[in-house]
């Protein structure tokens, strides 16, 4: 019974650190523009692969939750 009670919230933390990657990810460019540091220039490789890794994982678990899922008895 518990289980329905918790289905809405299963997956909002990893939704939300998914969007928030994402959202950093769009915004880094500013922030290396705004700044003129060459060490951000310099981390962004590093910077970027860590947040496709954080995107690239939720949607990989998202799909193999879906078709790993049993059915509602």
């Amino acid at each position: 019974m518990q289980q329905k009670t918790l289905e809405p919230d299963r997956w909002r933390n990893r939704r939300k650190m998914a969007w928030l990657s994402m959202i950093a990810g769009l915004l880094f460019p500013l922030l290396i523009l705004a700044s003129e540091s060459p060490t951000l220039g310099q981390i962004a490789l590093p910077f970027y692969g860590f947040i496709g890794a954080v995107v690239a994982a939720y949607i990989g678990f998202a799909t193999y939750e879906d078709t790993h899922r049993k059915p509602d008895a």
